[in-house]
């Protein structure tokens, strides 16, 4: 096999796992928006007691969802970074908060 050969079969298979990659994300990120759309839909429908937190929670998650639809994976980090950026305490403060819940949860008995 020759080196163009050779070459050109890498950068076949390297541009089908790309590929691949791409869909497998996209298809997640739909499946998340769905979820967030059906959870939104869900506390629309039994919100009577607390209705206007429910609300509220269900307009931020059908605005979550629309954003997923909307944004690719650059586009999301390019929004986190650029959050970071604007508000470096708040990130740290959450990345702290969300690390500490994570530990908790994997390390549970």
């Amino acid at each position: 096999m020759s080196q163009a050969t050779l070459s050109s079969s890498l950068a076949d298979a390297s541009s089908r796992i790309q590929e691949k990659a791409s869909d497998a994300f996209h298809t997640g990120r739909i499946a998340t928006a769905d979820s967030l759309d059906s959870a939104a839909a869900s506390i629309n429908a039994g919100g009577d007691r607390v209705a206007e937190f429910a609300h509220s929670t269900a307009d931020t998650l059908g605005s979550s969802a629309k954003y997923v639809r909307k944004h690719d994976s650059r586009d999301m980090v390019h929004d986190i970074e650029s959050l970071v950026k604007a508000h470096p305490g708040k990130a740290l403060l959450g990345a702290v908060v969300l690390g500490f819940f994570a530990g908790r949860a994997f390390s549970r008995d």
